[in-house]
């Protein structure tokens, strides 16, 4: 197999802010892409100064930007523009999420880009998409949650409140999509005997339909014959309690004897009550569940499930994530000194190749970090940086 990383030698042009373009790139560059981070001179990402900044470097930017280098680039300026456009007439891909229609503000216009390279992979990434009548809303990932039926789903069996899913899954959805039509984009373009590119479009709108979609909504597929009410698993999901923490298990995914000789009670398993569990008795089978386990430490309690081959784990603490046995077996969140933030650690891409090298990068770059290195690929003299610097073009 190839000793050099998948991505090798592909050139990306990164001018997303925040989320979900940035982590898109990011996941490009875990693959051995040489990405250029974007930024305006007076206006950062946004992430930059989201959380605890450590020597200007927060680590939410740090988890979206790692492995790239960074320029301070004003895209409203002539001169600013023409740099953009220099960059992206020699990259293979260009990432941005902006509102339909406002890159070309930055003279990064989507068919101007492939007229003059029409090797280019671009990616839009937009809210609601090109077209349709919320296509110039702003967007962001709580709206999509909401729209697309994820807050519905967090509706609360019980109360019948809904909920917001604590962190930015329909961002990060958007990322890995955009990522993946990324890659689709460079596979159909080596196999072009001209070697064309194409505008990929992806909507967080339509990557959160596809995602929620399979399992969410298979109440709400069939049309001629709609599904009667029946048991969503999902709505059955619980967290139990023990005596010093919490599980998780789920009675429907059995098997229904070791559940009840874990919990002492083997009788159960041909208890007419729940010869078959649905809607009309899983609540109350459960119930006896949590009984026995608040009596258990969370260690016990993972010990008698283990023993009958129940699936359950324990509910980690955000702070304890990293400790868990296997990640720490298989480096899955691994450590290291950072020369600008410090000691830090990070979730590795979650991709184990075989044949080729895996690609580790660590550190993430200050603002402007690269500008003039970078200028300099270009064919600007020092000179001539420095008049940009001067004018406000760059920083």
């Amino acid at each position: 197999m190839s000793e050099l990383a998948p991505l090798a030698g592909i050139r990306v042009l990164d001018v997303s802010s925040v989320l979900s373009g940035p982590l898109a790139s990011m996941l490009l560059a875990d693959l051995g892409a040489e990405v250029i981070k974007v930024e305006p001179p007076a206006a950062p990402d946004f992430t930059r100064s989201t959380g605890d900044a450590h020597n200007a470097m927060t680590a939410y930017f740090y988890n979206t930007n790692r492995g790239k280098r960074a320029i301070a680039v004003d895209g409203r300026r002539p001169a600013g523009q023409r740099i953009l456009q220099a960059l992206a007439d020699r990259a293979d891909v260009v990432v941005q999420n902006m509102r339909p229609g406002k890159a070309a503000g930055i003279g990064l216009d989507p068919n101007e880009c492939l007229l003059r390279n029409q090797s280019l992979i671009y990616a839009s990434i937009s809210g609601y998409g090109s077209d349709g009548p919320s296509a110039s809303e702003p967007v962001y990932d709580y709206v999509i949650q909401a729209v697309t039926g994820m807050v519905d789903v967090q509706r609360d069996p019980t109360t019948g409140l809904t909920e917001l899913t604590r962190h930015f899954v329909a961002d990060k959805v958007t990322s890995h999509a955009t990522f993946e039509a990324i890659l689709a984009a460079l596979f159909a373009r080596e196999r072009d005997p001209q070697r064309r590119g194409q505008h990929v479009e992806v909507s967080m709108h339509e990557a959160n339909l596809a995602f929620i979609w399979p399992d969410s909504m298979m109440q709400h597929s069939l049309i001629e014959e709609p599904d009667a009410p029946a048991v969503y698993p999902g709505d059955y999901y619980r967290v139990y309690p023990t005596s010093d923490g919490a599980i998780v298990m789920m009675p429907l995914m059995g098997p229904l004897d070791g559940i009840c000789a874990a919990i002492g009670s083997p009788e159960l398993a041909t208890d007419p009550r729940f010869a078959v569990l649905g809607s009309e008795n899983l609540h109350q089978f459960q119930d006896l569940i949590a009984e026995r386990i608040g009596h258990w430490t969370t260690e016990e309690a993972l010990a008698v499930f283990g023993r009958h081959d129940v699936a359950a784990g324990p509910v980690v603490s955000r702070s304890e994530v990293h400790r868990h046995p296997q990640a720490v077996a298989r480096d899955s969140i691994p450590e290291h000194q950072d020369p600008v933030i410090g000691r830090i650690r990070s979730a590795r891409p979650a991709w184990r190749l075989g044949g080729t090298p895996e690609v580790l990068n660590e550190g993430a770059p200050i603002f402007g970090e690269h500008t003039d290195v970078v200028l300099a690929e270009l064919g600007y003299s020092p000179k001539e940086i420095e008049n940009l610097r001067q004018e406000g073009s760059v920083a």
